[in-house]
C-alpha cells in the first residue's frame, strides 16, 4: 500500500453487551473515540486465557504419540507420523492467521475465531477420549506385543482427525494474536507503560512455560494413572472459564484494525526499484540529503480523530539495501494525486517509509535462520533427553514415580524461573551498568540480540553437560545387564534446566525481536515468524540426525551415533556434535549481529526516527537507539 495509511486505534467508549458487537468496529476502526490505553490491567484478561488455551493445547499435543499408541492402538510408526503431519499443520498454521489477521479481520477478531474453535477441538477431544462408541475397545499388553489389537474404525478416525483440525484452526487464530493483541494494550508513547511492555513480553511466555510445566506434571500423571478422558476435561474446563474472562474485557481492550496486506507493498517496491534499475541515488553517501530528494509522503492522520496515537513509527532513510530506495525516486513519468499527494501510479513508485519497512523485513530473515538453528539444538535436546529418560530410574522416593516425559517439565520450569531473575536482577543490573534506558532495541543495558547470544552461548553448554551425562548413563546400563541404567532419571535436570535458561534468552529474545523489529502493521505475522521457526526445526532435526547416522554408519559401523537403541550408539557424540553446531551457530549469529542495524536506527549524526508531527512530547524512541 504505497498511500502508507496508518491504522487508527480504537476502544470501545462503553461496555458492549456481546463481544460480537465489536467485530465491525475492529475491522472499520470507528469505535470510541476516547483513546486509553489501559496497560496491564487490560493484559490480565488476555493472557489468563492464553494460560488456559496453551494448557489445554499442550494436553493433547505432548503426549499425541503416547496417546495414539495406548487409546487407538495404532502402531509407532503410524502414531508418529500422525503426530509430525499435526505438529507441521499446527506450526505453520499461524503463518495463514497471522495473513488473515494483519490483513482482514484484525487481531481481536482472529484471536476470537480462533478461541471458538479451540474450545470445540478440546471438548471433541474429550469426548472423544470419554465416550466408549468413540474410541476403539482397551488392548492389554500382551495383544500390544502381539500386534492383535483392534485398530481404530472410520468413525473413530474422523472424529478424531476433526478434534485435531479444530485446533489446528484455532492455532492459526490464536498463536500468533494474543501476543501482539496484548501488546496494543500498552502506549508506546507513555514511558512507563513502554517499560510494561518490555516486562510483558518477558512474563508472557513465562506464564506459557509454567502451563506447560503443569501439563507435564499434573496433567500426564492424570493422563497417566486415572484416564485420559479426565486429563482432557481438566484444561478444557479451564480454558471455558478463562474464555468467558476473557470476553469479559472487552470493554477495555484497545483495538487495532487492520491495514490491508502488507505483502502488495512489498511486491510494489521490489517491482519499483527494479524499474528504476538504471537510475542513480541522489546523494549516495548521506542518507539525510538523499531522504529529502526522494519520495517520502508523510500521511496525516484523520482530522476527525483528534487525540489519536499512532501507532506506526516513522522511519527514517537508511543505506542499508539502497538498491531499494530507487523505488523512492521521482521521475517526470511519475504524478501524485492532487487531493492527497499519494502516487497515480503505486507500482512505479513508493514511499521512504514503504521501503524502510521492506527493509525490516529482509534484515530479519538471516537472524531469524539463527533461530531456526536454535530450536533445531533445543528441539534434539528435548527428544533424546526423553528416550534417556526411558532407562533410567523413575522413582521420587520409595514409593512415588513419575511419567518419564515429566521430566521434560524441568525445561519448562527453569524458564518460567529464570525470567523475574533476568526482569528483575539481570536487566537492573545492566541498566546501572551501562547506564541505559529501555530503547527499540531491547530492555535498558542489554539489546535483544545481545540478549540472543547469550541463549546460543548457554545453549551449547547444556549439550557438553548433557554429553557427560550420557556417557555416564550408558555406562551404568551396559554394565546392569537388561539395559537399563540405576541412575535417577533426575540426573537429567541440570541438562534440562541449563537448557531453559538458554531458552529464557533465546526464546523470549527472538518473540520480542520480531515483535518490534517487524514493521508495526506487520506484529501478527513477527508472531507467526516464531511459530514458523519452531515447526521448521521439528523437521530439519530429523534431518540432522538422518545425515550424522549416515556419516557414522560410514566410519563407525552399522549402528551410527543416534540408535533406535542409545545403549548401543553413542549419543553422548551426538550430544557433542550438536554443541559444535551450537557454536557455529553462534558465530554466524555474531555475524549477522555486527551486521544487523534496529527498526529506526540512523547513524549518530542524522536525526533519530521520529513520529508523526501530531504526537505530543518527545519519546524515547526518538533518541538514537543503542545497537549490540
Amino acid at each position: 500500500m504505497c498511500t502508507g495509511r496508518r491504522p487508527e486505534v480504537s476502544m470501545a467508549s462503553s461496555r458492549p453487551t456481546a463481544a460480537l458487537s465489536l467485530l465491525g468496529e475492529e475491522a472499520a476502526g470507528d469505535g470510541g473515540r476516547h483513546r486509553r490505553h489501559r496497560g496491564w490491567r487490560a493484559v490480565t484478561f488476555i493472557i489468563g486465557f492464553f494460560a488456559a488455551a496453551t494448557m489445554a493445547t499442550n494436553s493433547f499435543s505432548t503426549p499425541l504419540t503416547s496417546y495414539l499408541m495406548s487409546r487407538y492402538n495404532m502402531k509407532p510408526n503410524a502414531a508418529t507420523n500422525v503426530n509430525n503431519v499435526y505438529s507441521g499443520m499446527y506450526s505453520f498454521a499461524p503463518v495463514v492467521g497471522a495473513f488473515v489477521a494483519d490483513a482482514f479481520w484484525g487481531r481481536f477478531r482472529t484471536m476470537l475465531f480462533g478461541s471458538v474453535f479451540g474450545v470445540i477441538g478440546m471438548v471433541v477431544i474429550t469426548l472423544s477420549a470419554t465416550i466408549r462408541q468413540l474410541k476403539p475397545p482397551s488392548c492389554s499388553a500382551v495383544a500390544q506385543q502381539a500386534g492383535t489389537c483392534v485398530g481404530p474404525s472410520g468413525l473413530h478416525r474422523a472424529v478424531l482427525y476433526v478434534g485435531m483440525g479444530l485446533l489446528v484452526v484455532s492455532a492459526g487464530g490464536t498463536n500468533p494474536t494474543a501476543l501482539p493483541f496484548g501488546a496494543d494494550q500498552f502506549d508506546v508513547t507513555n514511558e512507563r507503560q513502554k517499560a510494561g511492555l518490555t516486562r510483558y513480553f518477558n512474563w508472557y511466555y513465562a506464564i506459557a512455560m509454567t502451563s506447560t510445566f503443569l501439563v507435564l506434571t499434573v496433567i500426564v500423571y492424570v493422563q497417566d494413572k486415572v484416564s485420559w478422558g479426565l486429563g482432557f476435561a481438566i484444561p478444557t474446563v479451564l480454558t471455558l472459564v478463562a474464555f468467558a474472562v476473557f470476553l469479559a474485557g472487552t470493554a477495555v481492550y484497545v483495538y487495532v484494525p487492520p491495514e490491508g496486506s502488507i505483502f502488495t507493498s512489498v511486491a510494489r517496491v521490489a517491482v519499483a526499484s527494479c524499474r528504476k534499475c538504471r537510475l542513480r541515488l541522489p546523494h549516495p553517501d548521506d542518507s539525510r540529503r538523499q531522504e529529502e530528494v526522494l519520495y517520502n509522503k508523510h500521511n496525516q492522520p484523520d482530522p476527525s480523530a483528534a487525540g489519536d496515537v499512532p501507532r506506526v513509527l516513522r522511519l527514517p532513510l537508511t543505506l542499508q539495501l539502497s538498491f531499494l530506495n530507487k523505488a523512492a525516486i521521482v521521475t517526470d513519468a511519475d504524478e501524485l494525486r492532487a487531493d492527497d499527494g499519494s502516487p497515480a501510479r503505486p507500482w512505479n513508485l513508493c514511499s521512504v517509509q514503504q521501503v524502510e519497512e521492506v527493509k525490516c523485513l529482509v534484515k530479519i530473515v538471516p537472524v531469524w535462520v539463527s533461530g531456526v538453528v536454535w530450536f533445531v539444538v533445543m528441539t534434539e535436546m528435548i527428544n533424546y533427553t526423553y528416550i534417556q529418560s526411558v532407562t533410567m530410574d523413575p522413582h521420587m522416593g520409595r514409593r512415588f514415580t513419575i511419567p518419564p516425559v515429566s521430566i521434560l517439565a524441568v525445561f519448562y520450569l527453569a524458564v518460567a524461573l529464570f525470567v523475574p531473575v533476568y526482569d528483575l536482577l539481570v536487566v537492573r543490573a545492566a541498566q546501572l551498568l551501562t547506564k541505559a534506558g529501555a530503547g527499540n532495541s531491547g530492555s535498558g543495558g542489554i539489546t535483544l540480540l545481545q540478549r540472543q547470544g547469550a541463549g546460543h552461548v548457554v545453549g551449547s553448554l547444556a549439550f557438553v553437560l548433557a554429553a557427560v551425562v550420557e556417557r555416564r548413563r550408558r555406562s551404568s546400563a551396559l554394565g546392569h545387564g537388561d539395559g537399563m541404567s540405576p541412575l535417577s532419571v533426575f540426573l537429567l535436570a541440570p541438562q534440562l534446566a541449563l537448557m531453559g535458561v538458554s531458552g529464557a534468552f533465546t526464546m523470549i529474545g527472538q518473540m520480542e525481536f520480531y515483535n518490534t523489529q517487524f514493521p508495526d502493521q506487520m506484529r501478527t505475522l513477527a508472531n507467526a515468524a516464531f511459530y514458523c521457526a519452531q515447526g521448521a526445526s521439528s523437521y530439519l532435526a530429523t534431518l540432522v540426525v538422518n545425515i550424522v547416522n549416515a556419516r557414522t554408519r560410514r566410519h563407525g559401523g552399522s549402528a551410527g551415533w543416534v540408535s533406535d537403541d542409545i545403549n548401543v550408539g553413542r549419543l553422548d557424540y551426538f550430544y557433542y556434535a550438536m554443541a559444535v553446531l551450537g557454536a557455529v551457530n553462534f558465530i554466524y549469529f555474531l555475524i549477522c549481529s555486527h551486521l544487523y542495524r534496529y527498526k529506526g536506527e540512523q547513524p549518530a549524526d542524522s536525526p533519530g526516527p521520529q513520529l508523526p508531527c501530531d504526537s505530543a512530547g518527545t519519546s524515547d524512541s526518538e533518541a538514537a537507539i543503542q545497537k549490540m
